[in-house]
């Protein structure tokens, strides 16, 4: 009889270690460990949205639910139940018995090391009425148990950037080693809806990024990707450079694509040389920081 245990551990071990996110670790519900490729290493995400809470519908969104996806009612998030499974998978990274775990255990030695806690998950965390709390308890959680280079890491798609409760929690955020890594996936309006499907305007997202970062710096990821076999037109890249342009403090951009299947099948990795390509024009058109993330 076949062991599909075994079965299923051997073919996790043949995928590559940073095409296995799954935002559910054993009896973990709100924490996860992740070997991030734009972290360089080891991640433990927060999901403070495990009903999928998110104002996009991103065409590549391995979590989605339908063309609208916030829900009417959202439970909260038991805050004392994610601070223990917090403490629970941090110890297991400072003790090293995360990496006695099936999937773990092939991490290289120098991915090991914690790169930082960032709040991802299932949604957009920003939308979360607790994430000023959570940001608290991270905090607090990273002083006593982390090294001093840990970061806190935000993953946003930037909408609720402008609300006085998000930047006040993000202002708190930053005075602990925090970062932000805002998207922006779009040059144009008519770009920005085929790719992440929003009732928010993309002019809100862009007004937002622009006087976010006229105090605070911020990193910019962008995920770009092969739409029915074209990847993004001459045009759209440089209204996307534009866009960067117009931002005040930026430590970085991520160009990445896709490096798991997508919900649409005609949403494809870019090629590797697509990548560089538009990674060297923004290069040229912004003199910004560049790193470019492959699909495997």
């Amino acid at each position: 009889m076949l062991d599909f245990r075994h079965l299923f551990v051997r073919l996790l071990q043949m995928m590559p270690l940073t095409q296995h996110h799954p935002r559910r670790f054993g009896t973990l519900r709100y924490v996860y460990p992740v070997i991030s490729r734009r972290s360089g290493g080891l991640s433990l995400g927060v999901n403070l949205s495990p009903s999928g809470l998110c104002n996009f519908a991103c065409i590549y969104c391995q979590i989605l639910a339908g063309t609208d996806r916030l829900p009417a009612d959202t439970p909260l998030v038991p805050m004392d139940h994610l601070e223990a499974e917090l403490r629970q998978l941090v110890g297991s990274v400072n003790d090293g018995t995360l990496f006695d775990e099936p999937w773990f255990a092939q991490t290289p030695p120098d991915k090991r090391a914690l790169k930082d806690i960032a709040f991802s998950g299932d949604g957009e965390p920003t939308l979360s009425p607790q994430f000023a709390e959570a940001v608290r308890l991270v905090a607090n959680i990273r002083k006593e148990l982390c090294a001093d280079s840990v970061k806190i890491v935000l993953i946003t798609n930037a909408t609720t950037l402008h609300r006085a409760p998000v930047r006040l929690a993000l202002e708190e955020m930053l005075q602990h080693n925090g970062e932000i890594w805002a998207k922006l996936d779009a040059g144009t309006p008519d770009f920005f809806q085929t790719v992440s499907r929003s009732k928010v305007s993309f002019q809100t997202i862009c007004d937002n990024l622009v006087n976010f970062t006229q105090d605070f710096p911020m990193v910019i990821q962008t995920c770009l990707l092969a739409l029915h076999g074209q990847g993004p037109s001459a045009e759209e890249v440089r209204h996307y450079a534009e866009r960067l342009n117009a931002l005040g403090k930026v430590l970085s951009v991520q160009i990445y694509t896709v490096a798991r299947n997508t919900p649409e099948d005609w949403a494809t990795p870019l090629e590797n040389s697509q990548l560089d390509d538009i990674a060297d024009t923004v290069r040229q058109r912004t003199g910004l920081e560049v790193h470019t993330f492959y699909s495997s």
